[in-house]
């Protein structure tokens, strides 16, 4: 897995979280790390140890979840308790740079996760950033991704 996550890190097409606070204000996301947040918990974001406090406002989900209720509610107890809110992964999201600027959030898996925090009506939650294309949305949404993003 060190091998895998090596050449995973060294290709990441991430931009410094300076420079995006920089070019988006508007939507400050705060750095967060713990041991959680070291582990590489997704294909998607192995070697990416920041976690964020992402607004559950800016995320989209375009693909509806299919939900098993007694996850939701044990993730929901599971987050209410201080210390145990640290034992729940961040979700991955794709994070996408449009062509006038604009900062889109997609999240496509830990459905359990995002109605858990929505539920409790959370107004951030934990989130790897990972860096991503229109060409990158388009293999998760096939021609039902947007061909634009200002």
């Amino acid at each position: 897995m060190k091998f895998i996550s090596h050449f995973v890190r060294e290709s990441s097409r991430r931009i410094p979280l300076v420079l995006h606070r920089i070019q988006n204000p508007v939507h400050t996301i705060h750095t967060h790390r713990s041991a959680a947040a070291t582990m590489d918990t997704t294909v998607h974001s192995a070697g990416i140890s920041e976690v964020h406090h992402v607004p559950m406002s800016v995320i989209k989900r375009p693909i509806p979840s299919i939900l098993d209720e007694q996850k939701v509610i044990s993730l929901m107890d599971t987050i209410k308790g201080e210390a145990s809110e640290e034992e729940v992964p961040p979700i991955d999201l794709l994070w996408i740079t449009g062509s006038e600027g604009g900062q889109y959030y997609f999240s496509f898996g830990g459905c359990h996760r995002f109605e858990a925090y929505r539920r409790l009506q959370r107004e951030t939650i934990k989130a790897k950033l990972v860096r991503s294309t229109l060409g990158d949305l388009y293999h998760y949404m096939g021609s039902s991704a947007p061909k634009y993003l200002a």
